[in-house]
């Protein structure tokens, strides 16, 4: 039994050690992602452009309109990425989709979403594909975890020295195997018992205090619906969300959004523990996600920030009203805090050069100068309910 154990403990930290070289490597490679001499580090954020071969014109207008006006030092892809059939199609979908980024010579990464691996092609081989374009740093950690490309991605300091800033790329899978449960799949233990036993390395060559963290996967955490929503002591059926064993209100809670909610979130039907191996981490302090692709808001749950990015593409369904990316800077003085900054097709589009409006799929700019005028009128309201939250923490009941 001693012998077994010992064999364990090695198995174990050979694991361990083959999670932090793929980072490690990424020095030697000169791939090694440091924040800018002026102290920020900035990530573009992609989701569900879900698009194949043929990628609509405006997503590839609006991805590269994006890259050069804020000139992100890294880009990531939130999932549901491409959805082309067949290895060939999904090739090219791919190069589709990174053409933009790689042709401006920028490093991004990627996690899968529930509709990547749908059609006839594995996530291990699209994400060898994305691997042979341009600079892809997102790598297999352990392939034996449940789902692909696992991994924690180091931000240097500037000088070089230390890890100041850790990115991890989860893989929320795609579907709920119980058939009694149903609905979207989540993070697994065994994903959990990698990310705490990884976050731990970090913290101890970080002199034991955990390395600041943001977390990027597709799926939001189940979370959100108690935050959100209110619950009910009974299911009221169509008149109700009933989610995890729970009863919600159809409406969220209005005071506390501050931003569109456009559609009912889809996190998986169970708690997964991933909130609460965060907390025990007490690195990660956002999560961003994909997945619902009219939402755009930001709330805190339980001290971490939740971040729903929409979509970037309309191939499968986008508003014009949300549509877009996210912007993430990075301080290397104060990394415990981040500006986050949602940009808008609408704004691209009316730049005077911008290729949007002419595009296959696009609008004249005097649509788009409608769109911001409503936006403006839904953003002053949600200030309106920013203030009152801030005095009614617990609402009025």
């Amino acid at each position: 039994m001693k012998h077994l154990k010992k064999l364990l403990a090695v198995f174990a930290a050979a694991l361990m050690l083959l999670s932090v070289l793929p980072a490690a490597a990424a020095e030697t490679a000169d791939t090694t992602l440091r924040f800018n001499g002026d102290g920020t580090f900035k990530i573009m954020l992609f989701a569900d452009p879900q698009d194949d071969e043929d990628l609509e014109e405006t997503t590839t207008a609006l991805m590269c309109e994006a890259l050069d006006k804020y000139q992100p030092d890294l880009v990531v892809y939130l999932g549901d990425n491409t959805v082309a059939n067949g290895y060939d199609n999904q090739y090219k979908a791919i190069e589709a989709v990174t053409k933009p980024v790689v042709d401006r010579g920028i490093p991004y990464a990627l996690v899968f979403g529930n509709h990547d691996e749908e059609h006839n092609v594995t996530k291990e081989e699209l994400l060898a594909i994305y691997q042979s374009f341009g600079t892809c740093l997102t790598y297999d950690a352990v392939p034996a975890l449940t789902g692909c490309g696992n991994c924690n991605i180091p931000i240097y300091s500037s000088d070089g020295a230390k890890i100041a800033f850790n990115l991890w790329m989860i893989d929320s899978n795609m579907y709920n195997a119980d058939p009694e449960v149903g609905g979207y799949d989540y993070v697994h233990q065994d994903q959990l018992d990698w990310y705490l036993e990884t976050a731990a390395a970090l913290k101890a060559e970080n002199g034991g205090e955990p390395v600041p963290a943001m977390d990027f996967q597709h799926i939001v955490i189940p979370e959100i619906f108690d935050e959100l929503y209110v619950e009910l002591p009974v299911s009221l059926g169509k008149l109700s969300e009933n989610r995890n064993g729970k009863y919600y209100s159809l409406l969220p809670v209005f005071t506390r959004l501050n931003g569109y909610w456009l559609e009912v979130p889809c996190p998986p039907n169970v708690y997964d523990g991933q909130l609460a191996a965060w907390k025990e981490a007490g690195d990660v302090i956002a999560e961003f996600h994909g997945h619902d692709h009219n939402n755009s808001y930001q709330v805190n749950i339980e001290g971490v920030d939740v971040v729903n990015v929409p979509s970037c593409g309309c191939n499968s369904y986008s508003k014009d009203i949300t549509r877009g990316c996210g912007l993430i800077t990075l301080h290397e003085n104060d990394p415990a805090n981040y500006d986050y900054e949602l940009v808008r097709m609408f704004d691209l589009a009316l730049a005077e050069d911008s290729a949007i409006p002419n595009a296959q799929g696009g609008k004249a700019k005097a649509y788009y100068a409608l769109v911001k005028a409503l936006d403006a009128v839904v953003q002053a309201m949600f200030k309106v309910f920013g203030l009152f939250y801030k005095v009614f923490p617990d609402g009025l009941l």
